[in-house]
This record gives C-alpha cells, structure tokens and sequence, in this order.
C-alpha cells in the first residue's frame, strides 16, 4: 500500500476532501476505488488509516483515522527509518541538478537537505524566485516520499552562506541528542588530515553532516575554515563524479557504513 502525505493544511478532522494534484494522484495515478484504504502522513509525522468515502468529478473525500500501525502496511519495509540522522548540505549546482538531489536524497532517508551558496557556486538564485523554488521542492520531496515509502519526514533549509554551514549543522545536530561529525567532500593538500569514508565513520553512530561542492568544488579558504570548525575533509575512492552523483554516492555510503555500525 501506498503513503500518501497528507496537506499541510490538515488538523486531525474525520474526514478530508481532497482536489487538484491530490485528487489526480489517489484517483488516477493509483487508480483506487470507493472503500479502498491507503496509509497517510501528516506534517507532524502521525500516520493516518484513510479510506476512500465518494469519488466525485474533481474531488476525492477520504475519512481519517490515527493508526499507530500504519507503517506496517505501506510498499516499503516495516523498518525502514535509519536509526540514525544524516543531513546534506549541497552548494548550488547548475541548472535543475539540485531537483535530482532533492528527489534521491529523499528516497535515501535524509532528515534535512540545506542549500549553501559557496564562493565556486555559479547558480544565482534570486530572491525574488525563492518561494517558488522552495514550493518545487517540497512539490518533489512529496513525490519522492509516497513513491518510496520514506518514513523520514526530510526537510528543505533555507539558503545559507558556506560560512555558517558549521553553526546550523551544531544546532540541527544538537537537537537530536546524539553524537555528531561533519564531512566536506574535498581532497585536502595534507596527506595526515585526508581520509576516506570507512575510516572516518568506522564504528561511528550519531548524527552525520555532509557537504557536497559545486561543479567548480571549494576554495581553500572553505576548507581550512570549516576544518578548523571540526569538518573533516574525505574522499570517495570513486571515479571523479558530477557533484550530483558526488552527492547521492556519499549519501548512500554514509547511510550503510553508519547503519553496520549499529548492527556490530
């Protein structure tokens, strides 16, 4: 069974009539009839047993019911959640690159994505176009949340400027009351402070900072500013990737090597 996510808009009422992009998705992209039931989510993260009341020309009205259990009935594993949080911070790629990062970094599980504008970044995002921006993505993480089954409610930071990536990781990370490190993507010049990801996260479980550069990657100063901070700089033992495929690669890698940690 599918998982739907809720509007934002919905407050725990009996019922809920749905229109537009929700009423095309549950009536005819999932083609469900009348009494048919699926499994929603809130913005909150409750999850919610709905069940399809009447199927109008333009509208689909649905009752409501809390199901601690709900989970257990969607496409995805009953244990899917990763015990532990990982946050993307991903300097602007060019183009529509960060609508793919968006989408695959949810379909991975991670907890929140930040944008970073770094001094390499040739994206320009004007503000004047930010809610619009903001409104496409969480257009995609619903997308890619009902289609994967992610029982991670990911989350889209604001804009920030590279120098405070470290600042908003110790207050993202700090409210999950777990063990935390940052990791900068980036082949440092000092032999002794490089290394790779197996090593760095060996044996670690906590909360995990990852920052992806842009097609131009960091300056020096980024580097040694963040690694002063407690960044520490790894490399993928890979081929050189676009920084998209940079991005879900060492999303995934984080993901497994943290995840085995918890299970030794």
């Amino acid at each position: 069974m599918r998982l739907f996510l809720l509007p934002k808009e919905f407050n725990g009422t009996d019922t809920i009539t749905l229109t537009g992009k929700n009423f095309n998705y549950i009536v005819k992209v999932l083609r469900l009839k009348e009494n048919a039931s699926l499994t929603g989510r809130d913005a909150a993260g409750n999850a919610w047993n709905l069940t399809i009341l009447h199927i109008g020309k333009a509208s689909v009205t649905l009752s409501a019911v809390r199901d601690a259990f709900a989970k257990e009935r969607t496409d995805a594993l009953p244990e899917n959640r990763p015990r532990h949080n990982i946050i993307l911070y991903q300097c602007l790629p060019k183009g529509r690159k960060m609508d793919e990062i968006v989408k695959r970094g949810t379909e991975i599980g991670v907890c929140a994505i930040v944008p970073v504008k770094s001094g390499n970044c040739i994206a320009n995002l004007e503000e004047n176009r930010a809610e619009s921006r903001s409104e496409r993505y969480e257009a995609l993480i619903k997308e890619a949340v009902e289609q994967s089954g992610s029982l991670v409610p990911t989350r889209i930071g604001n804009l920030i400027d590279i120098k405070d990536v470290s600042s908003d990781f110790k207050k993202r990370s700090e409210a999950f009351g777990e063990p935390a490190i940052g990791l900068i993507l980036h082949q440092c010049s000092l032999k002794e402070d490089q290394r790779d990801l197996v090593s760095v996260l060996k044996g670690f479980k906590g909360t995990v900072g990852v920052l992806v550069g842009p097609e131009g990657g960091f300056t020096d100063s980024e580097c040694s500013l963040l690694m002063q901070e407690g960044f520490k700089p790894v490399l993928l033992r890979t081929n050189i990737l676009r920084c998209e495929t940079a991005a879900i690669y060492a999303l995934s890698a984080v993901q497994a090597l943290i995840e085995t940690s918890e299970d030794n």
